[in-house]
């Protein structure tokens, strides 16, 4: 098959995924969005890239806000178009799409479905709850109506799609609600690519460049917004003084309050680093934070903790309990999960681990082990290929004349 992959956020997972599909004989156009801030993965042409894949990255104007809703509409409206005329000049059999605002995944679904191309809703998160999140910090209970419209397009994506894929089963009974037909819905929880996170010692180079081979050190690394609860992790961070030291790797909102707040001297604020240095990074750590409030458990699922699981050390998390992320630290026995009300139980786990090694190596192995397992992109791609194949036959029989162009159903490299 002729396949495009879209990851507007440009993870190192997606992209992985374009690797294998490409080595099992597929053409594959991996995109990704450049100008957009946040931790990227190898979205770039490797040397060890196949004939059959192309990665390229689709630039957003310099006007884009993140934090803007009228400036990013506006701009991804461009964004939309420019991703048009890619496809127009490819011509892919399908596309997989995610990680999209759903404004921008709307037009490449209606783009597609114009030409006789499948497509595939990679369903990340929540979109328009996300952004009612956003906007009722804003404007009240306003954000309600604002985001009524997005609203309609979640549905109408759901329901127009070739296939649907839901990160998370939590997502299934809402996407059936707006119409996503039984046949068409998989779910296929999110990974992390192990050969890009192998174990690293605890002292290494980055860790001797900050000065951090002394007591534990509790590593945030990732996207810290709203949604990521950055009080805690300084009410962490204040409780542990003397204890541990805290690094927080991130930029955003989340960053930018921590760093307003009174200085603390175990506290390391730094901005993101190179994707290549994410190995000794997370070594560094003697365990690794991630954080997510109650209402925003509802629509995302911080993938920060996929990468932890691979680093072989344990993760503290704070999340809403039935949150995917949470259940899949607990499946692991990769670390500790606190609610994101119980600050008391925050702190008294932190100390916990700071004061004990032998239980930081056993959960840190026990991350490990879960991540070998469960992160097998083979296993992973069959269930992609799959999904592909299908959307790819369901649009093609779907098209008015597409056989008489001389199109042939698509097949799996199985099949093959």
């Amino acid at each position: 098959m002729r396949i495009l992959i879209h990851d507007f956020a440009g993870y190192s997972f997606p992209v992985q995924l374009s690797r294998e599909l490409t080595a099992r004989g597929h053409r594959v156009l991996h995109l990704s969005a450049e100008g957009l801030p946040g931790p990227k993965g190898k979205v770039q042409a490797e040397a060890g890239d196949g004939p059959g894949l192309a990665v390229r990255r689709v630039r957003l104007s310099h006007h884009f806000r993140k934090y803007s809703p009228w400036r990013r509409l506006v701009t991804q409206r461009q964004y939309a178009r420019d991703l048009e005329a890619i496809l127009e000049q490819e011509k892919p059999d399908v596309v997989l799409s995610g990680d999209t605002p759903i404004d921008v995944q709307a037009h490449l679904l209606r783009s597609c479905h114009r030409r006789g191309i499948g497509f595939a809703h990679w369903v990340q998160d929540d979109y328009s709850a996300a952004l009612e999140f956003l906007l009722r910090r804003r404007i009240g209970v306003a954000a309600g109506l604002a985001v009524s419209p997005f609203r309609w397009l979640d549905g109408w994506v759901a329901r127009n799609s070739d296939a649907v894929v839901s990160i998370s089963p939590d997502f299934v009974p809402r996407l059936r609600r707006m119409g996503a037909r039984s046949e068409s819905l998989t779910v296929i929880e999110n990974w992390a690519p192990l050969d890009e996170v192998p174990l690293r010692p605890r002292r290494n180079a980055w860790s001797e460049s900050l000065g951090l081979d002394g007591k534990p050190v509790f590593v945030y690394a990732g996207s810290m917004g709203l949604k990521h609860r950055p009080d805690l992790i300084y009410m962490l961070t204040k409780a542990l003084a003397g204890q541990a030291r805290v690094v927080v790797v991130s930029e955003g909102v989340g960053r930018q309050h921590l760093a307003s707040q009174p200085e603390l001297p175990n506290l390391t604020l730094l901005d993101f680093q190179p994707y290549e240095k994410l190995p000794e990074i997370l070594a560094t750590a003697d365990v690794l934070l991630a954080t997510l409030e109650v209402d925003a458990g509802a629509f995302a699922v911080p993938s920060k903790v996929l990468t932890y699981l691979c680093a072989g050390r344990p993760v503290l998390l704070t999340a809403p309990p039935q949150n995917l992320a949470a259940e899949t630290v607990q499946r692991s026995g990769g670390g500790i999960v606190v609610g994101p009300d119980d600050s008391n139980g925050w702190i008294e786990a932190a100390r916990k681990l700071a004061d004990d090694a032998e239980l930081r190596t056993s959960l840190g192995a026990r991350a490990r082990q879960y991540a070998e397992a469960a992160f097998d992109i083979e296993k992973i791609a069959d269930r992609f290929e799959a999904v592909l194949t299908q959307a790819a036959e369901r649009r093609l029989y779907k098209s008015p004349g597409a056989l008489r162009h001389g199109a042939t159903p698509a097949v799996t490299s199985r099949e093959r």
